[in-house]
């Protein structure tokens, strides 16, 4: 029999819809999740267990009356750390902001509420959503790999149970990474889709905020909860699916490539269209889409007066970033903005003759905790540029972008199919017809064998 904190959005909403199940035994299942695994997995800045089961309590009263707020109606959520919730602290899991409570929802927590969500708490993210790390939270597939990040917290949080579903952000691939990583679903829509008010800025040109939940149609349900626009409903078997012609344009791990070959194998043999089309390496992207990302974070920090006020109170990684801005000169800008100008026009450029392209997620499997530490002559640490080499591009250009889980290494850890448009429905089309022809999304990882390796 599944535990009630494995269950997916739909699968939940449909069984409290029946009154088959009610609001407090689903967010007192995610609740006992957390109290097994959070110790060790570290997803949750804060986790409002009591408040929660208050939230509960009201919506299952609510449902006796004969009154449903629609699919998401008793759904545990998790929100990360750099959005408000009403009366929690929003720290950016930084202590520059440790005092920071928040007075009111942001929109989109406050749509969520309205929709009949509950919120369990606020995740960690890389401070300031300025990384890929996530630290402490560690992978629920293994504890000693990172999660990704920046919403680190949020997947880990979802892949181990302790969450249906939850809200992340975006600015190079802060949701898709982790995503990838930790084996779950995550979409970053174009920008203006959900609001970003009462959001921490990162880099306001490229910020998005998004979905995260176990499943593509998930996914969906969280969409149209976060925003008000009304989302086209799309057959995927009538879209073009796009394919680099040469795999090296990624350069992803040997298992990571194979798992992503397969995934195209399954779309092309079930009633999807598939063309080639030529890029450059994903590579060349690397320093001229970090310049905006560096410039804007630096002017967000200045502007809010954290920094260089309150310099002491930053990580060393944050810091540096912040820092190494500062150097950046204007010949260096501007030959940056002339080679991204190219970038952009022949990624975009796909789009004229296909509705996704399909690529891996990450170039690699979840490093280790130590392998993330390691440091080269960059102002930003190896396991930064390659988590987001294949992610960043898709924020600069605009484009609706997500992961879902396509297979799994040698070592047991998940991998992510990346699936990029012009617009969310054809994106979310191609993700629920894939999965409804595989079953990666369905694994979870063992919460005892992850429980028994505490030391």
């Amino acid at each position: 029999m599944t535990d009630l904190a494995d269950l997916d959005i739909e699968g939940a909403g449909r069984a409290i819809a029946a009154g088959e199940l009610s609001a407090v035994e689903l967010t007192e299942a995610c609740l006992g999740r957390a109290t097994l695994l959070e110790g060790d997995v570290k997803a949750f800045t804060l986790l409002d267990g009591a408040g929660a089961v208050r939230q509960a309590r009201a919506l299952d009263d609510e449902r006796a009356r004969g009154d449903t707020r629609g699919p998401l109606h008793g759904i545990p959520l998790c929100i990360k750390d750099l959005i408000d919730v009403e009366g929690l602290p929003t720290t950016a899991s930084s202590r520059v902001l440790r005092d920071n409570i928040a007075r009111t929802d942001a929109p989109v927590v406050a749509r969520l509420r309205a929709a009949g969500g509950i919120i369990v708490g606020k995740t960690n993210t890389q401070e300031f959503a300025y990384g890929v790390v996530t630290a402490p939270t560690v992978n629920p597939w293994d504890r000693d790999r990172i999660p990704g990040g920046s919403s680190g917290g949020s997947a880990a949080a979802i892949a181990a149970g302790m969450s249906l579903g939850g809200v992340g952000t975006d600015t190079a691939g802060s949701i898709r990474i982790p995503s990838a990583l930790c084996g779950i679903s995550g979409l970053k829509p174009r920008p203006g889709i959900v609001s970003l008010e009462g959001i921490i800025p990162l880099a306001p040109s490229l910020d998005a905020c998004g979905p995260m939940a176990r499943t593509a149609s998930d996914l969906g349900v969280l969409l149209d909860a976060m925003t008000e626009v009304a989302r086209e409903r799309v057959e995927a078997t009538r879209l073009r699916v796009a394919l680099p012609d040469d795999v090296e344009v990624a350069a992803a791990d040997p298992e990571v490539a194979a798992a992503v070959a397969d995934a195209t194998r399954v779309l092309s043999d079930n009633g999807l269209t598939t063309v080639e089309v030529s890029l450059p390496s994903f590579e060349e992207w690397d320093v001229p889409r970090s310049l905006p990302l560096m410039l804007e974070a630096l002017e967000v920090h200045r502007s809010r007066n954290w920094y260089p006020d309150k310099q002491e109170l930053y990580t060393e990684e944050t810091l540096g970033s912040l820092r190494y801005a500062e150097t950046v000169g204007a010949a260096k800008i501007s030959d940056a903005a002339r080679r991204l100008s190219e970038l952009k026009s022949a990624l975009v450029a796909v789009f004229e003759r296909a509705d996704v392209l399909v690529l891996p997620a990450t170039q690699g499997a979840a490093p280790t905790v130590a392998e993330a530490m390691n440091k080269d002559g960059g102002h930003r640490t190896p396991v930064v540029r390659r988590l987001t080499r294949l992610c960043g591009p898709m924020n600069v250009c605009g484009l609706a972008a997500a992961s879902v889980p396509c297979g799994f290494s040698s070592d047991g850890l998940p991998i992510g199919l990346q699936l990029v448009g012009r617009e969310e429905s054809a994106v979310l089309a191609v993700a629920e017809h894939y999965q409804s022809l595989t079953e990666w999304h369905e694994r979870r990882p063992s919460a005892d064998r992850f429980g028994s390796t505490r030391s």
